[in-house]
């Protein structure tokens, strides 16, 4: 005869954790710099290849954005009682995206 189950035997996990805000708004923050390099993008082709200064400031502006948006994604990810995956998530995302601006700079200064 099968046994029927408890209530305790169903591996149920309630917690207390929650979505950290700042977490998440880090991680739409964190879009920014990907939006910005597709503006600067379209504008650099549409100019033939040659962006006006403005273009310069707004890829700082988005590294920047990044390192910000980095910085709080690490320290919202470190707190206690927080849902770890949107934090992990804007850091994983603005990693990326100064990798690609960083990458965008050198290849400029070499002249690739």
């Amino acid at each position: 005869m099968r046994k029927k189950k408890t209530r305790s035997d169903k591996n149920y996990k309630f917690t207390g954790k929650k979505h950290s805000k700042p977490g998440a708004a880090a991680l739409l923050f964190s879009f920014a710099p990907l939006a910005l390099f597709v503006y600067a993008v379209s504008v650099s082709y549409r100019q033939d290849g040659q962006a006006p200064k403005e273009i310069g400031c707004i890829g700082i502006a988005a590294i920047l954005a990044a390192f910000m948006t980095l910085w709080i994604s690490i320290r919202e990810a470190r707190k206690e009682n927080v849902i770890k995956k949107v934090p992990v998530t804007g850091a994983v995302m603005s990693v990326f995206m100064l990798a690609g601006w960083v990458a965008v700079y050198v290849i400029g200064w070499i002249g690739l």
